[in-house]
């Protein structure tokens, strides 16, 4: 029972590589999940912030243009003044061309607000690719960082599988079937008796589990978590 023992240690310190492999394999893709994540939200800011000012720049194009047309009117309409002998159609003309001016104040106002905004649209625009150079860019290594450990790390599992499949061919079908059913839980299957308590659960066991296990002649499950139990020398040892 020893040696048997001894070689299913040998197995468990596979199983417990596996899995912190496996563990590796939860939280990496979840970190550059996160970091691709914050990348494409950055770059959806900037995105929407280049459409706004985008949007900006054409509002200041028809302002202009519709000033421009405002001002050949009033042009227009200050020419024909000269040519009218009509007082009513001159005191028509006239409060059209007033008009006209108003509306122009108007745009004038529209236009320089459009700027302003323009203007405060491209100064964040600016620190905001600042910001995305210096702390944003440098997570594109982190990732291809990431992607590399994680690849590493697929290829070190395949090659602990092939070993542990290897070694089970091995091992005593009674035994691994126990050992494989408790290893559903999560490593380590075999767990040290510290004086009676259970290495694993640290619960008491009896006193009579605790003399089989120390007699090393058969299985012997923790009553309460059901780890197979072992003198604590031989963990020590290995």
């Amino acid at each position: 029972m020893e040696e048997k023992i001894t070689q299913f240690l040998e197995l468990q310190k596979i199983d417990i590589e596996i899995a912190d492999f496996e563990k590796t394999f939860e939280n990496l893709p979840k970190e550059i999940q996160e970091l691709e994540f914050k990348i494409q939200s950055e770059i959806k800011k900037i995105d929407n912030l280049k459409e706004k000012i985008n949007t900006y720049e054409q509002d200041m194009k028809n302002h202009n243009s519709e000033i421009e047309a405002i001002d050949n009117k009033i042009s227009d309409q200050e020419e024909k003044l000269f040519s009218i002998s009509s007082t009513r159609e001159f005191e028509a003309l006239q409060k059209e061309t007033g008009d006209l001016k108003r509306l122009k104040i108007e745009k004038e106002d529209l236009q320089i607000k459009t700027m302003e905004s323009l203007d405060e649209a491209k100064k964040s625009l600016s620190e905001m690719e600042e910001v995305f150079k210096n702390d944003i860019e440098p997570l594109k290594t982190q990732i291809n960082s990431l992607e590399a450990e994680l690849k590493e790390c697929n290829e070190k599992r395949e090659v602990l599988k092939i070993s542990r499949k290897s070694k089970t061919k091995e091992l005593d079908k009674e035994f691994l079937t126990q050992y494989e059913s408790l290893l559903e839980d999560k490593p380590p299957v075999i767990v040290p008796a510290i004086g009676e308590t259970c290495g694993e659960c640290f619960l008491t066991i009896p006193p009579q589990t605790y003399i089989k296990v120390l007699q090393k002649n058969e299985i012997v499950n923790c009553p309460h978590c059901r780890k197979i139990l072992i003198p604590q020398e031989t963990t020590s040892n290995e």
